[in-house]
């Protein structure tokens, strides 16, 4: 099987192991030392996922950093799938309280989150700034970079798909403009790009076509564009947001 042959995947439904991965990504530094948050990585690794659901539910209670929405809207969906009833009822009365204590007070804008929740993500640019910019490094990269950079933790071929994916989650991404680290001007540009990433051909995802296809060549020489108009001159992958989740649960801080 090749590389990338997980990628043909892409119009299924994610596993309950990925979705929780995501999650776990997501939260960045903030938990990494929180005995909860360590619970739920081991315990996802081991494919426990209703242990992994279960001390991710203890880390929202627990946690000194409150969880927002979206979280335990993931979390009361992953619950429910796997038929953990009680705790799928939990996350359902945290989304509502939530809900009935921010529609009080705020307004909510089209993505539907209201101006305290935005406020949160606001304190993450960033890292959504960085996840934009990094995705699009990747795109320029031929098959010979993209080796360069694989280590026992870090799998760039799976980086190339998964940081496109984080870096335009909505709300993330809409964040960065809203902010202005990255002018309004390209963002249907940015748009666009993923657009044509999402259109590739299943079957030319994997190692041999990266050189020579021409959607590959196109897509390289599109991110190249993209990041000189940017002003954004350096082909370096920024590796400071990046934390690896190692076999054993381990959080490791990858260096460049």
């Amino acid at each position: 099987m090749g590389t990338f042959d997980f990628l043909k995947r892409w119009n299924s439904k994610p596993s309950i192991k990925k979705r929780l991965r995501k999650l776990l990504n997501s939260f960045n530094e903030s938990f990494a030392d929180k005995q909860y948050f360590q619970q739920s990585v081991e315990y996802n690794h081991q494919e426990e996922w209703e242990l992994t659901i279960e001390s991710l539910i203890e880390l929202g209670i627990n946690g000194t950093v409150q969880f927002t929405k979206e979280v335990w809207v993931e979390l009361y969906q992953l619950a429910n799938e796997i038929g953990l009833d009680e705790d799928a009822n939990y996350c359902r009365k945290q989304i509502d309280l939530i809900t009935s204590e921010i529609y009080e007070i705020d307004e909510v804008d089209k993505l539907g989150f209201t101006k305290s929740e935005l406020e949160e993500y606001d304190k993450h640019v960033k890292f959504y700034y960085t996840n934009i910019v990094n995705s699009l490094i990747l795109f320029t990269y031929n098959s010979r970079e993209l080796a360069l950079m694989a280590s026992p933790f870090f799998n760039p071929m799976t980086e190339l798909y998964e940081e496109l994916e984080y870096a335009y989650i909505p709300v993330c991404f809409e964040t960065v403009f809203r902010k202005k680290l990255i002018p309004i001007i390209y963002k249907q540009e940015l748009l666009t790009f993923k657009t044509k990433v999402d259109q590739m051909p299943s079957e030319i995802w994997d190692w041999e076509y990266l050189e020579e296809h021409p959607s590959w060549i196109n897509i390289r020489t599109d991110a190249e564009e993209i990041l000189k108009k940017m002003g954004i001159l350096h082909r370096v992958y920024d590796y400071s947001f990046t934390n690896i989740i190692s076999s054993s649960g381990e959080v490791i801080k990858k260096k460049e």
